[in-house]
């Protein structure tokens, strides 16, 4: 009777533990924004939960070895990488590279929010004052040290804290992302659609026909604003924001766009090789001290990875600076 126990208590767990492993994760996936459709799951349907069924006793039968379980497959490439040829690519020397961005692109590829504070009212006001006035909430979404055109993001319950409204699935976003660089990126939180918050105005003060806009392009504070819902096709992105740059750079952007996109190849190879060189050097150290030959090759090659990077990142930041031009004098009043 004990033995019967153990085996009806060892097999209701196992099929609770397979449950468990059948449910999706708790709250699941909302789509972000309308035109979006939620991420595949690989075409895996969750099973349903099921009741264990009582068991009847059972003759005890030989243990055989279990199947070995699947291996994950970490060979296809996903996202912005499947969009690339396939097969290994091979760096300097036959190195293989990963499809996967190295560090020095992933830091270029990836939004540099400003999230603008108020400044600070007097003791005698409260939020009751309201919002700040237009002109005054336009001029505060620049800095003084920053005059690039504007991009203003207003957050949403499905897209807070990601960069959802402006990018796309299954498609390389690899160009809205270097585009923004040449904006000032600007993120206002979901409640600044309150009637009460500092920066209402900087929406509601504009007169959007048909209701704001999830965000909004600005060359300058008398321009007319650019709108985009985040159902947007990537081409109305790219041209909206290539027609905004060009009304206040001196220099074209997508000349610049392709150079930098050539820049990041190289800066995928020289991070690839410094990985390389540095854990080659570590092993020949180590078996054969620091003043081998082949230790102080390597340390030269080490250097002269680094002067790769160094003369790739000097021409980054001349792709980079396009001629900011100055902001127009005339403002248009609201």
């Amino acid at each position: 009777m004990f033995q019967l126990t153990i085996r009806l208590t060892s097999c209701v767990l196992s099929l609770a533990i397979t449950a468990l492993a059948q449910c999706p994760p708790a709250g699941g996936y909302a789509p972000p924004v309308p035109g979006y459709e939620g991420p595949s799951n690989g075409g895996a349907t969750p099973g349903a939960p099921t009741s264990p069924q009582p068991a009847g006793p059972s003759s005890p039968r030989p243990t055989t070895p279990a199947a070995p379980a699947p291996t994950k497959d970490t060979t296809t490439p996903r996202g912005p990488a499947a969009n690339r040829p396939a097969g290994p690519r091979t760096g300097g020397r036959g190195m293989a590279l990963s499809f996967e961005r190295g560090a020095t692109s992933k830091d270029r590829l990836r939004v540099r929010w400003v999230h603008p504070v108020p400044a600070e009212r007097s003791a005698t006001e409260t939020s009751a004052a309201g919002p700040i006035p237009f002109q005054e909430a336009i001029q505060k979404m620049w800095d003084e040290n920053d005059q690039r055109p504007l991009l203003v993001l207003r957050e949403c319950s499905k897209c807070k804290d990601s960069d959802e409204a402006m990018l796309f699935r299954a498609l390389d976003n690899e160009r809205t992302l270097l585009l923004t660089r040449w904006f000032r990126t600007v993120r206002l939180p979901s409640h600044v659609a309150e009637a009460g918050h500092p920066f209402f105005n900087v929406f509601e003060g504009h007169g959007f026909e048909g209701g704001w806009p999830h965000f909004f392009l600005l060359a300058h504070p008398g321009a007319k604003p650019v709108t985009f819902t985040a159902a947007q096709t990537p081409s109305q992105l790219w041209k909206a924001m290539g027609e905004v740059i060009e009304q206040r750079y001196a220099k074209n952007v997508d000349k610049a766009i392709k150079e930098w996109q050539s820049l990041l190849e190289t800066f995928d190879k020289v991070d690839a090789r410094h990985r390389q060189l540095e854990d080659q050097l570590a092993e020949v150290r180590a078996e054969a001290g620091p003043d081998s030959a082949r230790a102080k090759k390597l340390a030269e090659e080490l250097k002269q990875n680094a002067d790769e990077r160094d003369a790739a990142l000097a021409r980054e930041k001349q792709v980079l600076d396009l001629g900011l031009l100055p902001m127009p004098r005339t403002v248009a009043a609201r």
